[in-house]
């Protein structure tokens, strides 16, 4: 599954509440993100985030691209 840089931004403003990043911090919350989705079978739906489950994973043709809280 890919990840977009959105949904990278996203999970440091919603999940860490994070305002100001680089980067850098960016693409590790990216490679964070992919590991812990790794193995959800999704079926091209929305399904929660394994690691933090009050946030919930927004696909659209394979692609994770951003997160919400529920």
């Amino acid at each position: 599954m890919i990840v977009t840089y959105h949904a990278g931004e996203r999970f440091l403003e919603r999940v860490f509440n994070l305002s100001k990043y680089g980067r850098k911090e960016v693409f590790n919350a990216i490679k964070l993100i992919e590991r812990d989705v790794k193995n959800v079978q999704h079926r091209n739906k929305n399904f929660v985030l394994p690691s933090f489950p009050n946030f919930n994973c927004i696909v659209r043709e394979n692609t994770l691209v951003t997160l919400i809280p529920k």
